[in-house]
């Protein structure tokens, strides 16, 4: 995760004057969030466009292709690479490859089975862009909602992590400045 300088500049002073900084690292969290739900609302919206038909086999095609990342692999799988770090000790891409293979095996299965107990509900996604409408059914919903909810969330510690790691020095350094300048 990056952030800009301007923001660990917002950070810090905050801090100094007893500010709550937390609505830094929020906004940037929306803002990359709903840029990547943007971005992955397109690709499925420009599949349709170019008449492919969305179904769960595309979705594996399109969303879990092994040329992609290994970080995107996970994440549309409904993983994130630091959730199979921990779990396997290892961040290499086979392994990362395996591990989002079987979750997302377990997660389809997970998501059927809820389906089919829960027939009385039903609802459809649909994402239009260019005048194409894209209807996603419950269990396609689930998946995608699934994927923005794991993307939120490796976002989120992603930014945290880094907002700490990249005001902490800064933000030392400018109070002892300000500590030696009282003496």
């Amino acid at each position: 995760m990056t952030l800009t300088d301007q923001i660990v500049k917002n950070i810090i002073m905050r801090v100094i004057k007893s500010q709550d900084y937390r609505i830094e690292v929020v906004n940037e969290l929306n803002a990359k969030f709903l840029s990547f739900a943007i971005d992955f609302f397109k690709k499925v919206a420009i599949a349709k466009c170019d008449s492919q038909e969305i179904t769960i086999d595309w979705y594996r095609k399109a969303f879990r292709n092994e040329k992609l990342s290994k970080d995107d692999y996970a994440i549309n799988s409904g993983l994130n690479s630091k959730t199979i770090k921990n779990m396997f000790k290892s961040e290499r891409k086979a392994v990362v490859i395996n591990a989002s293979d079987e979750h997302f095996e377990s997660l389809y299965s997970t998501i059927q089975t809820l389906v089919d107990m829960e027939k009385e509900i039903d609802f459809t996604l649909t994402i239009k862009f260019k005048s194409v409408s894209v209807d996603l059914n419950v269990s396609e919903s689930l998946i995608v909602i699934n994927t923005l909810a794991v993307k939120r969330a490796a976002i989120r510690g992603g930014l945290w992590s880094t907002a700490g790691k990249r005001a902490e020095k800064y933000l030392m350094l400018t109070l002892c400045n300000c500590t030696f300048q009282k003496f």
